[in-house]
């Protein structure tokens, strides 16, 4: 019989300080600044991976496996820390990701080779992915329900932000400095995070371990031909976008500035639903769902004609993000909808779904830089993402057309 370690085993000890965090905004607020340092791990590197690879001496291809690797470990570990939260509780898979990721990034910043680059952005993967299943846990046990609707809103919109604050502040760091300083400075900040939860973060009771095999209700769930379909467009809903950046990236058709303010113009693009999101919650997911992704599909038709020009790409790109920006709740709305009964699996399958979707982006992206001029590459990657999205806008009707 298999026995857990025995970290996750042993009873939780109380935090030191637990008034501190027991306000909802300083709690929210507290979230949102370790989710954006999280997920900044993973959309730093279309920005710092290039320079990495040029540092460390390696190929420029290898450039693209500095964010891959990072979102597929990050992607497949949904799988695995979604029962462990119900099994041992969110605060102690918190501090025990975050410890993983605290290791695991100052290795990054320290690494003295691509392939000491790359194992350590496997491991920050690993670790990362036990966050979001612990804090949406957290908030689902400690706040009530007005007062967790609001915060579950904000901190999606901060997992949306971060794609493009996190790109922003790496080239910040790349215009004043090394790309270890990102990585040494998301470090201190990870580890201050972890300290704040040991202290001040109060232990709630795990959930009940979901009847049957945690695998065998995975594979059930995909089974269903309506939720497969929803998964399938699951990757469009990341996926294009960060293609398009990495390809905005890849172009050098734009300098620093102009290159730094289409990155920021796209953060009120990414949190607009949740500012709205009393509004948009009237309106079905289907619905919801089916107008983002057509958006989606038109903003990207529109970058391949005008997305050589900093307007074009900037409307274009701000398009693609308001459209994220509602698809992402909509689509997970939809899941739930789908398998009531399991929804911490199908939040699970979700999440692997959504952050595979963009670890794959920049692939194409490179493979396409050498078949196309650079001057090209937007338009060419905006056009393989027109009928990504629409395909992933047919699967969607297919998967929540009424019975």
């Amino acid at each position: 019989m298999h026995t857990p370690p025995a970290f996750l085993t042993r009873p939780p000890r109380s935090p030191s300080f637990p008034g501190v965090l027991e306000r909802p905004p300083v709690l929210v607020a507290f979230l949102v600044l370790l989710t954006l340092t999280v997920l900044s791990q993973l959309y730093g590197a279309l920005v710092l991976g290039p320079a990495a690879a040029r540092d460390l001496g390696a190929a420029p291809a290898t450039a693209d496996w500095v964010q891959t690797l990072f979102g597929a470990s990050y992607a497949v570990g949904f799988l695995l820390w979604g029962p462990m939260v119900d099994r041992y509780g969110p605060r102690r898979c918190l501090l025990t990701g975050l410890a993983v990721l605290v290791t695991a990034t100052v290795l990054v910043a320290a690494a003295p080779s691509m392939e000491w680059l790359l194992a350590g952005r496997v491991l920050q993967g690993a670790g990362a992915a036990g966050f979001a299943p612990s804090v949406f846990a957290y908030v689902g046990a400690r706040l009530p329900g007005a007062v967790r609707m609001i915060a579950v809103t904000v901190l999606t919109s901060s997992f949306l932000a971060a794609a493009a604050i996190a790109q922003v502040s790496a080239q910040l760091v790349l215009m004043v400095g090394s790309w270890r300083w990102f990585f040494a400075a998301s470090a201190v900040v990870l580890a201050a995070g972890w300290v704040v939860v040991a202290i001040a973060v109060r232990p709630v009771s795990p959930g009940a371990p979901a009847g049957g095999n945690p695998a065998t209700v995975l594979v059930g769930l995909i089974r269903q031909r309506r939720v497969s379909l929803l998964l399938g467009a699951t990757l469009a809903v990341l996926g294009p976008f960060v293609a398009l950046y990495a390809a905005l990236g890849l172009s050098n058709r734009y300098p620093d500035s102009e290159l730094l303010m289409l990155r920021l113009s796209a953060v009120p693009a990414l949190i607009w639903a949740g500012a709205a999101s009393r509004w948009l919650i009237g309106v079905s997911h289907r619905a919801r769902m089916l107008t983002a992704f057509a958006g989606g599909a038109a903003a990207a038709l529109f970058l391949t004609f005008a997305g050589g020009t900093a307007l074009g790409a900037g409307v274009g790109m701000f398009v693609l993000a308001a459209c994220v920006s509602v698809l992402a709740p909509a689509t997970i709305q939809a899941l739930t909808a789908l398998a009531p009964a399991q929804q911490g699996s199908v939040t699970a399958l979700y999440t692997f779904s959504l952050f595979l979707g963009a670890s794959l982006a920049p692939l194409p992206v490179t493979a396409l830089a050498g078949a196309v001029p650079q001057a090209a590459l937007v338009n060419g990657t905006a056009l393989l993402a027109v009928p990504c999205l629409l395909l992933a806008l047919y699967s969607t009707a297919l998967a929540t057309r009424p019975q």
